[in-house]
């Protein structure tokens, strides 16, 4: 039998927020967008028509509807099926073996996976699980001279926010011969965060990646950016597969971001929803991490009482996601789902507590 790459057998499997045939439930492990896409996206799904023929690689309907929004010049894009195919295009693009690659820890699995498929070492900033600190990251990226580095902000699973400064000072740290990229899965729902695709044009070092998973709700249609400079578009362009974004998902995505009213209006909801899950759990003794994404990452203790809350939240509908695939297995990570969602989780979670024998404080 033919024997795979010993890197390939290294790497631990992604495993998705939703367990594979659980259906009737309340999702709020897996970061969806709770109220869907835009009604406008609905209808043009309904009158939809095509298929036999391939897509625009290129997607330049799509790419003129995001340069408009973003401000950017459609030769700094190129789309993907979702910004994780991008992030391992990125690795296959830069990564040599043995080279190292930095990223803040806990954060999005899909670094490390990219990193060491291609032989490269993974040099993880340790924050303490509940957060991380981005203060630290423009030394260790002086200290390590690494070849690229992952930066997830708002981060994935914690929900901090890199502010400017902490963005300048990691690309001085970095110099010419590296790469900073920026993953803004969740920066709709971050008022605070830079603008960064406006940053490009001048910094050539700097990558920044968006998705319409979260805000826009297309995360069942699979599309991600990359914005850099035509150089670094340039290169990945060369490992992207052939016709990566569907013909349905380049047309509905065009009309979700055309439709920008939506797409405040779902900022608002999760803003109102993470501020009120985040006092609800502070409320009931969590340490809570208040973030700017749309979740919310907490610890209800030590990591066997996380385990089992979780076990017991899935066992009645409610599934949220375990910090053990984050390396903090004593916190939780859970999704701000509409109002009747979270009235559901809390609801749930103090019939839980009150078998336990638990009282709120």
């Amino acid at each position: 039998m033919i024997e795979p790459r010993p890197e390939i057998m290294n790497l631990p499997p992604y495993h998705p927020g939703r367990p594979a045939g659980v259906s009737a439930v309340i999702n709020l492990a897996a970061n969806e967008n709770a109220w869907g896409p835009s009604p406008r996206v609905v209808e043009a799904w309904k009158s939809w028509e095509g298929g036999a023929r391939y897509p625009d690689m290129d997607g330049l309907v799509l790419k003129d509807e995001l340069s408009r929004v973003w401000g950017v010049s459609r030769e700094t894009l190129l789309l993907g099926t979702g910004s994780g195919h991008l992030i391992k295009c990125l690795a296959e693009t830069y990564v040599r073996p043995g080279d190292g690659v930095v990223t803040v820890f806990p954060t999005f699995s899909l670094y490390r996976q990219s990193t060491e498929m291609m032989a490269g070492r993974l040099l993880p900033l340790t924050g303490d699980g509940h957060q991380v600190d981005f203060s630290r990251l423009p030394a260790w990226v002086e200290a390590t001279k690494p070849r690229i580095v992952f930066l997830c902000s708002p981060n994935n699973p914690t929900g901090d926010l890199a502010p400017s400064w902490i963005i300048e000072e990691t690309l001085a740290a970095l110099g010419a011969e590296g790469l900073l990229v920026v993953d803004e899965a969740y920066a709709d729902f971050a008022s605070a965060a830079p603008d960064l695709p406006k940053w490009i044009g001048e910094r050539r070092t700097l990558a920044v990646l968006r998705t319409l998973s979260k805000a826009y709700g297309l995360a069942g249609l699979r599309i991600g950016a990359l914005i850099a400079d035509p150089v670094i578009i340039d290169a990945v362009s060369r490992v992207r597969e052939p016709f990566p974004v569907s013909v349905p998902a380049l047309a509905m995505g065009a009309v979700a971001v055309a439709d920008e009213t939506y797409r405040q209006e779902i900022v608002a909801a999760v803003a109102q929803g993470r501020r009120r899950l985040e006092n609800a759990l502070v409320e009931r003794g969590w340490s809570v991490n208040r973030g700017a994404a749309n979740f919310v990452w907490a610890a209800p203790g030590i990591a066997p009482r996380a385990a089992r809350l979780k076990a017991e939240l899935a066992a009645r509908g409610v599934l949220t996601r375990h910090g053990d695939s984050f390396g903090a297995p004593d916190h939780l990570r859970i999704t701000v789902g509409t109002a009747r969602e979270i009235d559901t989780f809390l609801s749930v979670l103090d019939s839980i507590l009150e078998e336990w024998g638990e009282q709120r404080e």
